[in-house]
């Protein structure tokens, strides 16, 4: 599939970005509900109304208030345009590459593979988060950026940005060193971690370590992992690369380094720093 039919398929099923602009025009109540749409779409889909109305902490005619709020006749009519929006989605996210696929098949399979990721990150991210995340970084004492395996490069890419915008960061990528890193954070300081399960345990205890010295606490992870629960702030980032044969880090890899980037512009944007490339 080219990228052109990718983003096509983009467009016609932008569902989770109409629920994204109407929140800001919805109650708090129903805004939580939005927000369980956004994080879990698809758990969504298959939750009961009672399931969705304990998980958003609200009651059920809430749920379907928000419903008909965004223009459906209750929860069914709802879960009907999610679930075909997300099937449109799906149906071009991912292409498995075969053992017998040709150089030009992979390539074709793999950029198209990325193109869709980073159309549906167009389509997820939470700029609400991200303004908050700019601002705890410009104003950080410090900043020590965590990362190991595959996003032990973005820790490392986002301390040269970051250093660029004038905030004195460092990249921690060692396991044997990041309890020891996190312990020396205190008030006024921020640990930023980086990671692609949102479930690994050196991070999660320096998270933990960092926390409990006063440090303030962001990742860039999946929503309701180890990581995310000790975190002050979470860039929510999910994918569904298990699907993908071969080099099964790679998308996540891409889409680290493109919310690095936007955070990086974010702050240049804000500070009159010029990035060079």
């Amino acid at each position: 599939m080219s990228v052109k039919q990718v983003i096509d398929a983009h467009n016609e099923g932008l569902w989770l970005a109409r629920i994204r602009n109407a929140r800001a025009h919805l109650s708090r109540s129903e805004a939580r509900v939005a927000d369980c749409v956004l994080h879990q779409p698809q758990w969504f889909v298959n939750s009961s109304i009672s399931t969705i109305a304990s998980e958003a902490k609200v009651s059920q005619p809430t749920v379907i208030r928000f419903c008909r709020s965004v223009g459906c006749e209750g929860l069914q009519d709802f879960k009907l345009k999610l679930s075909g929006s997300l099937n449109r989605e799906s149906s071009v996210q991912f292409s498995a590459i075969a053992q017998q696929d040709s150089v030009e098949q992979i390539a074709h399979k793999v950029l198209g593979n990325t193109a869709s990721a980073l159309l549906t990150l167009r389509q997820e991210v939470n700029s609400d988060v991200i303004e908050q995340v700019m601002l705890q970084l410009k104003t950080a004492r410090r900043v020590d950026v965590f990362g190991l395996g595959s996003s032990a490069p973005v820790a490392d890419d986002a301390q040269y940005k970051l250093i660029r915008s004038g905030i004195n960061a460092s990249a921690r990528t060692d396991a044997y060193m990041m309890s020891l890193c996190a312990s020396r954070l205190g008030q006024g300081d921020v640990a930023f971690f980086i990671s692609r399960s949102g479930q690994t345990l050196e991070l999660i205890e320096a998270a933990e370590l960092a926390k409990t010295h006063g440090a303030s606490v962001i990742s860039m992870c999946p929503v309701k992992t180890g990581l995310a629960k000790k975190s002050d702030l979470v860039i929510v980032l999910n994918t569904d690369e298990h699907r993908i044969q071969n080099k099964p880090a790679m998308l996540t890899r891409i889409l680290q380094l493109a919310l690095i980037d936007v955070i990086a512009v974010g702050l240049a944007m804000s500070t009159g720093v010029v990035l060079m490339t």
